[in-house]
């Protein structure tokens, strides 16, 4: 089986409290569903401080990376099918990324 991350793009909006808070629990059934198939259910992201050579900005771009889950699937076709089930494509955008093991 090969890795893969779901990568969590830009923030959420609710109406309401109880809105973020149903969405929140239909997440976590989703990642239930999966079984053993997730390896890390999820590492949400804080707001970023961008260093670069021009210097150092604390300024978030709309549509910056908010977290990740790391699961296993067949392959990647397999991993976007898992991808188009999760509840987070409702309210905001992902990615699927294969992962990599680096030999060192």
């Amino acid at each position: 089986m090969a890795k893969f991350g779901l990568i969590y793009v830009g923030e959420p909006q609710f109406d309401d409290p109880e809105a973020a808070q149903a969405h929140q629990q239909r997440f976590m059934a989703w990642l239930a569903d999966l079984g053993d198939a997730v390896i890390n259910p999820g590492m949400p992201f804080g707001a970023p401080t961008r260093i670069s050579a021009d210097g150092i900005s604390e300024n978030a771009p709309a549509q910056r990376l908010t977290g990740i889950t790391i699961y296993e699937a067949e392959d990647k076709k397999a991993a976007i099918a898992i991808a188009q089930t999760c509840p987070y494509i409702e309210v905001a955008a992902v990615d699927v990324v294969q992962i990599f093991h680096m030999q060192g």
